[in-house]
Order: C-alpha cells, then structure tokens, then sequence
C-alpha cells in the first residue's frame, strides 16, 4: 500500500481522521463484490497519485469491515467524505463523473499557489534558496498579492541572500492592513542591512567617483554595491556609463553589467527591467 493510500479499520480509523488536521482525507466505503464501486475506487486511487503527497485516500472494505461501516450508517456504496483541517466538509454517494469528482474534491484540494508555495518550503529547506524565489513569486501572484505570508517568507528569502532592495521591493507590496509584526520585523531587519551596506570601501568609492566619474571607479564602486546587496544601485551606475559608451573600459563594463544580471537570475524584477534598458542600447 502506498503512503498516500491507506487501508482503514476499526484500530486505525481515529488515527486516519486526526491525519486530516494536516492533510486533506478521502474517505471511500466500498464494497470488493459491486464493480462499480472496485472501479469507482481505483479512479480515486488514480487522483490520489496524481496529488501524491497532497491528499490521503483512506479506504473502508465493507465486507471486512462491517461494524465500521455501521458506524457511518451508509445507505449507498460507495460513499465518500471529505475532510481538511480535521472537519468533514461534504460526502457524496455513488459513482460521479470525472468533471463532478473534481467538483466535490475541489472542496478539500489544495489550490495552485499553495502547493508552489510548499514545493518552494521544500526548497528552502534542502537550502536550495535561488531556486526557491521563482516558486515564491508564482504563490505570491496567484493568490493576487492578498496572502502576507507567502510575501513575508519570500521577502525573508531575499534577505537571507543579502539581496535588500528585492526584500524591500515584497515588503513595500504587502498590502496596509497586513503589515503586522511580522512587517515590522523583516523591515527593521531590511533598514539595518542597508546601514551595514554603506561600508567604508563604498563611501570612499563614491567619493572618489563623485570627483573624478570615470569607467574604472564606475566599475569597482558596482562590484562593491553588487557584493553588498545594492544590486539596482550597482546596474543604474554602470548604465549610465554605457549610455554614453557601450564600450566603456574596453567592453568591461558591459561584462560586469551583464555578470550582475546572470547573478540576479531571471526571476528577479531587476533583470527584465536592465536586460531591457540594455536591449533598447543595443537595438
């Protein structure tokens, strides 16, 4: 038997229920000597692997499991409920087409940005913070920006990769009545980055720039700000230089423009936004 698939009876059947405070449950009575409900069961087995991980299919064999099914007092086979969050929220009897199952399961199915939101917690666990942020952003729009808390682990994300103007960039989205503590706290965390970010090195670098703007100051002041987390700092600096020399410092500056946005990756707003300033130099 599969994880995802669990065969109930009188010994585990509270244990299965208590499952669905964490786990959305099908519950399915059925009966081995009525076809229809074997092949009702096994198209519910089929939707059960589909979502593995997802839901847990428990299912009752009343021909075994007879006092069992005499507590649920059944009229009908099969009959299925539906639990999430350790409630019974529906319970249909019978076989149902395809489209009216994923009707009834809707009920209970987690929707599409919460499982990018947790393929993107499985991430960061495994510490796989980059590839965590795309699913992040997906979860984050398709909940129409009205979930605070996929933004606060996404903003957080940011900030653990030292990328502060992205984290300030989710912070700044969130939406007024959901910036509670927990906004207040990763804003804090954004504004004391940003003071440790004006290091030594970067103010005497933008002094000397101020007095002399040449290509090379332009380029070391962008790789200190880049290595500090002030990305859009460090690509709006080298853009004005290659607005008036695509060239600049033998192509170096459009190589180290370039390196930032690879390092960025595609899914941060930054790139689009300079990849096609770039483009519009270029074309």
């Amino acid at each position: 038997m599969q994880a995802h698939i669990i065969d109930v009876n009188e010994e585990n059947l509270n244990q299965v229920l208590q499952a669905s405070q964490t786990q959305p449950l099908v519950l399915n009575f059925f009966a081995p000597s009525m076809p229809e409900s074997v092949a009702f069961l096994e198209r519910l087995k089929k939707v059960a692997q589909t979502y593995a991980g997802q839901i847990l299919l428990a299912t009752v064999n009343c021909e075994q499991q007879q006092m069992l099914a005499g507590r649920f007092q059944l009229q009908t086979l099969p009959t299925t409920y539906l639990f999430k969050n350790g409630q019974a929220l529906g319970a249909f009897q019978g076989v149902v087409t395809d489209s009216e199952l994923q009707q009834q399961l809707s009920v209970i199915l987690p929707k599409e940005e919460e499982l990018k939101f947790q393929q993107a917690m499985q991430c960061i666990e495994k510490g796989q913070l980059l590839e965590s942020l795309p699913l992040l952003k997906e979860a984050w729009q398709l909940s129409d920006k009205k979930n605070p808390e996929i933004a606060f682990i996404y903003a957080e994300t940011y900030l653990v990769l030292k990328r502060i103007e992205s984290a300030q960039e989710v912070l700044n989205q969130v939406k007024l009545e959901d910036r509670n503590g927990r906004w207040q706290e990763l804003q804090a965390q954004v504004e004391l980055l940003l003071k440790a970010s004006d290091t030594e090195e970067i103010q005497q670098l933008q002094q000397a720039y101020e007095q002399t703007p040449t290509p090379a100051l332009a380029l070391k002041l962008a790789l200190a700000l880049h290595q500090a987390g002030r990305s859009e700092e460090a690509l709006s600096g080298l853009f004005a230089i290659l607005q008036k020399d695509l060239n600049a410092e033998n192509g170096e500056v459009k190589k180290e423009f370039l390196a930032i946005l690879t390092a960025l990756g595609n899914t941060e707003p930054l790139t689009n936004q300079y990849r096609r300033k770039l483009y519009s130099l270029l074309y």
